[in-house]
């Protein structure tokens, strides 16, 4: 039943977890949630809030990309919501804490590679992709709405009888079995999709389900990447990317992240976005005609995306004991002061049994 409508939130960097299905997407649970519907249309895209695709089937990923943390600088202790001067594009150090940024290879930055690290030019060095890991959320399944309270900008979240406007992810999202059942030291997939491109890079991590699902206990087991991701570009074919993992500079220490591959389409010089520079921050994965437009999408490329799928090739730790975990899904953007967050209920099995060879 929808009960209220709040608009959001500087929160133009939308993201999906759509397999595992996440609890973000209770919602979808609700008829006028479900089947990738919405109660409204989203102004002025004209479509639903998370747009997304899942191959052949429906996107059925309700309010998911609307469960994040606003304003959050590296260092600082707590996200501040977005309050001071926006957080989306945002340039400053919300907090003071002056921590220095940690990824400064320009091959690893999405947006204003040509700046020097750290100087002034460089406005995203505050920003959490810039050391993955390092800023703060507001809970690690996500904040419906990202913060307390509706800050300036595009998005919306609409209160459910599952969530209203600032809950916290860990605390009101009931458990929600996604059927994925892993067994330890496997390799399996996992699909998510962009909604709005902030750039910056993510990482999966998991925490047993019968814990706190805090910071601390999801970073105790991050999940490393088994190889290339590959996407589904927006004509429906799949390709193989040549992906770019980063294991120096983040938190958890010696864990890998992995930097968004799909290129905005413009930037924010000075961060306030009074001017936008078009063209790509960095080279496409595919071939791709589009002219770049600000808000447009390519084939492979863009800002506002709705049907463009990320693949990533996971493995899950040999060591974890069977049962039940919690997977979790972090997105650290680099143009904006935001972090995205999904939290998916999996199984974990024990390995199978080696395979007996008789001897001859």
């Amino acid at each position: 039943m929808r009960l209220s409508l709040a608009f959001l939130a500087s929160a133009a960097a939308h993201s999906n977890l759509i397999y595992p299905k996440p609890r973000n997407a209770i919602d979808s649970t609700l008829p006028e949630w479900s089947n990738g519907k919405a109660p409204y249309n989203w102004q002025p895209y004209g479509d639903t809030p998370c747009a997304c695709r899942n191959g052949t089937d429906v996107c059925d990923v309700a309010q998911t990309c609307l469960w994040m943390s606003v304003g959050c600088s590296i260092g600082c202790k707590e996200c501040d919501g977005g309050s001071i001067g926006g957080a989306n594009p945002n340039s400053k150090d919300r907090c003071g804490s002056g921590m220095t940024a940690t990824i400064n290879d320009p091959r690893l930055r999405t947006f204003n590679r040509d700046a020097v690290a750290g100087s002034e030019e460089d406005w995203t060095k505050f920003n959490p992709w810039r050391a993955p890991g390092a800023a703060p959320v507001f809970d690690s399944c996500g904040r419906a709405g990202g913060a307390a309270q509706p800050t300036p900008g595009h998005g919306e979240f609409t209160n459910t009888t599952f969530a209203k406007f600032g809950d916290m992810g860990s605390q009101v999202l009931p458990r929600m079995p996604s059927g994925a059942v892993w067994a330890a030291g496997s390799v399996v997939e996992t699909m998510w999709s962009v909604r709005a491109n902030h750039g910056g890079g993510y990482q999966y991590r998991l925490c047993p389900t019968n814990s706190d699902l805090t910071e601390a206990c999801f970073m105790q087991t991050p999940m490393p990447f088994a190889g290339n991701s590959s996407m589904m570009l927006s004509n429906g074919t799949r390709i193989e990317l040549e992906s770019t993992f980063v294991s120096e500079g983040v938190l958890p220490a010696n864990s890998t992240w992995q930097m968004m591959p799909i290129p905005n389409t413009r930037d924010w010089p000075g961060g306030d976005g009074s001017r936008s520079k078009l063209g790509y921050q960095f080279e496409p994965p595919c071939y791709d005609p589009t002219p770049p437009v600000a808000l447009g999408q390519g084939i492979c490329t863009g800002e506002w995306i709705t049907n463009i799928t990320i693949y990533d090739q996971l493995r899950v730790p040999e060591h974890l004991e069977p049962g039940d975990y919690v997977l979790g899904f972090r997105w650290d953007c680099e143009s904006s002061a935001q972090v995205w967050q999904s939290c998916a209920d999996i199984t974990v099995t024990a390995p199978p049994p080696a395979t007996m060879v008789e001897s001859a």
